[in-house]
């Protein structure tokens, strides 16, 4: 059964965020590390880590890695997921569903 937080979650990953989408190709790829991560209910997730780039040089998926001394590695979420609020960024799930995503491992070939 799909729950209807998933249809939002690829609503938001199917659709144009146009204004976004403009901003992050002026600034490019870089000046997205290290902004700040939020989950729907304003609770801190994580900063960028790494932006991952298409061939046409605009960004597909983003690196969040979580806050926390004993946090696991970054979790990858689609880049037009992302809703820009004011300098951060929030996603549509709540910090429980973040942390219950699994961590990506940078060191596997």
């Amino acid at each position: 059964m799909i729950k209807p937080r998933h249809i939002l979650v690829a609503g938001l990953a199917a659709g144009v965020m146009l204004a976004f989408a403009n901003l992050a190709s002026a600034q490019g790829a870089s000046g997205l590390e290290g902004r700040e991560v939020r989950a729907a209910d304003g609770a801190v997730l994580g900063t960028i880590a790494k932006v991952i780039t298409g061939p046409d040089g605009r960004p597909l998926q983003v690196l969040v890695q979580p806050k926390g001394a004993r946090a696991a590695g970054p979790r990858s979420l689609p880049y037009k997921a992302l809703s820009p609020e004011g300098d951060r960024f929030v996603i549509p799930l709540s910090k429980a569903e973040f942390d219950s995503m699994p961590a990506v491992d940078l060191a596997a070939k």
